[in-house]
């Protein structure tokens, strides 16, 4: 058990580490370029269609060169979410550093921004670090099961 365990971390290690520094790239561009809320929501939702090809694209070649053409739905689900939670993890650790370190700012100017727009008063104390920490990876394993759920269901071999 413990050298499946290792397999399958070092299986999904780059591919984690690729997908970060997609998402790092993103996240970066929209920060950089002022682009504010606007850019936050399409950047997630660039970053979305990136991820869950991602998924399929990890399950895929699990698949092909890792378990010699065969998958199991559940394998396909596990390769997924692992995949996901890896890198939703790290992002989430830069994200909250981000915040703290590198531009403290930014999420202040971004919440104002958004009560602007949707009229509702900015309230400055509410926000906690580990609640928007684990509410991030909560997010991310989301999408790695839809993703795997999707993407296991297609590739899948078993009868």
């Amino acid at each position: 058990m413990e050298n499946t365990v290792k397999n399958a971390f070092a299986f999904l290690l780059p591919y984690a580490v690729g997908l970060l520094l997609i998402r790092i790239a993103i996240d970066t561009l929209i920060k950089q370029m002022e682009w504010g809320y606007q850019g936050e929501s399409y950047g997630g939702m660039v970053a979305l269609i990136i991820e869950l090809g991602f998924i399929f694209l990890t399950i895929n070649n699990y698949k092909k060169f890792r378990n010699e053409g065969e998958l199991l739905f559940s394998q396909g689900v596990r390769i997924g979410v692992g995949l996901m939670i890896f890198m939703g993890t790290l992002f989430s650790v830069y994200v909250v550093l981000h915040g703290k370190y590198i531009d403290p700012e930014y999420q202040a100017k971004l919440a104002q921004e958004v009560a602007t727009l949707t009229q509702v008063p900015y309230n400055e104390g509410n926000s906690n670090a580990f609640n928007g920490l684990s509410i991030s990876i909560l997010r991310y394993v989301f999408i790695g099961a839809l993703g795997a759920v999707i993407s296991s269901a297609i590739l899948k071999t078993e009868k």
